[in-house]
């Protein structure tokens, strides 16, 4: 009976586990940068009333790869739909 029972968690851990993807996935819209944008200034205009327009920055920096808070015109950004 403990050989069956090592031989079933050895097996346990021989076999591939289940990927699981994430069933939250994040809502996203894309937004053209416009001359004069700032990111700061963008992310207060998406931030709700009485939200962390900080926090609103780090999650643009986070989804966009952003290696600086400097934009460009032109440029997307990916923004999540409700921030």
């Amino acid at each position: 009976m403990m050989l069956m029972v090592l031989a079933w968690c050895l097996a346990g851990l021989m076999m591939p586990a289940r990927a699981q993807s994430d069933p939250g996935a994040t809502p996203v819209a894309v937004y053209t940068v416009q001359p004069g944008d700032t990111l700061w200034g963008y992310a207060a205009r998406i931030t709700p009333d009485g939200g962390n327009v900080a926090d609103t920055v780090d999650e643009l920096v986070r989804l966009n790869n952003l290696d600086s808070v400097s934009l460009r015109a032109g440029q997307r950004l990916i923004v999540p739909d409700e921030v």
